[in-house]
């Protein structure tokens, strides 16, 4: 998609949302231009950096697991 036809489609999307659905999209907005990654980043304790650098690189390395295993320890931790 080019940038235009992206611009219509959100624009067709938004137009079609319920007030709930607009007020959350526009919370999601305003969360994404009023924060920066690296303001997200310095906020995480060394340790969750750790443990997002380690899941990157398990992920690099190829050492994954399917989205349904990790979603059902979630659920029963």
């Amino acid at each position: 998609m080019n940038a235009a036809e992206i611009r219509t489609d959100l624009l067709n999307k938004i137009e079609t949302m319920n007030i709930a659905q607009l007020k959350e999209f526009y919370g999601v907005l305003q969360n994404y231009f009023n924060s920066s990654a690296d303001e997200e980043w310095n906020t995480l304790t060394t340790a969750q950096k750790a443990k997002i650098e380690k899941g990157i690189a398990q992920a690099d390395a190829g050492i994954t697991k399917p989205l349904h295993e990790v979603t059902g320890r979630l659920r029963y931790s």
